[in-house]
């Protein structure tokens, strides 16, 4: 259930939204941070995916920061993200609570978004002044019981070079929102050997 983004960088000094008793933290996974449940089932358990809607940690200020149809924007694309690439592979997307059904809910924040015209100077030269990012934190619910078995956290940035949309201000987070929509999509298919 791991997921990184364009960069991965070390979650430092993070307080999970999510209740982590009952979960061990997995250092294998670093720089991401996951929290899961032992006797957790794994992904080949779930064929059907609940993605509720995208929300914004409460507790981070910078947020306020940002426009609120630029947040809207970027909550909606990580849904349709995410929801493309699990219906790509063939898996059923829902909002009822069934056996064989995962319930995933992301928090973001963090965000950071570059200087547009900064980063327009990269076409000229192949270094962009300034990067995004983002944090996500993805928890994992068996849909029923609404038990968490997993939480995710991953911090991302974008690269400063080769930027492919210098004149795009989010395409670093959309990217990093992009990495984790495949990210997980791959760790399904991974369970279900395909």
């Amino acid at each position: 259930m791991s997921s990184c983004g364009s960069s991965g960088k070390a979650v430092k000094n993070y307080t999970a939204t999510s209740d982590l008793s009952g979960l061990v933290e997995d250092k294998s996974q670093a720089p991401t941070l996951l929290y899961i449940r032992p006797d957790a089932p794994s992904l080949s358990a779930y064929n059907a995916f609940i993605i509720d809607p995208v929300i914004l940690d409460p507790r981070d200020a910078s947020i306020k920061k940002l426009k609120t149809e630029d947040l809207t924007r970027i909550q909606n694309y990580f849904t349709e993200s995410l929801t493309k690439k699990l219906e790509g592979s063939g898996y059923t997307i829902t909002s009822t609570p069934a056996e064989n059904t995962l319930r995933m809910s992301f928090v973001l924040s963090g965000i950071k978004v570059p200087n547009a015209a900064a980063n327009v100077t990269s076409v000229l030269i192949p270094v962009a002044l300034s990067v995004g990012g983002v944090t996500v934190e993805g928890t994992f619910r068996e849909s029923i019981s609404n038990r968490i078995d997993a939480v995710v956290v991953s911090r991302s940035k974008g690269s400063r070079v080769a930027n492919d949309s210098p004149w795009s201000t989010w395409a670093d987070v959309e990217s990093a929102l992009d990495q984790w929509a495949k990210g997980i999509a791959e760790s399904v298919d991974k369970a279900h050997g395909e």
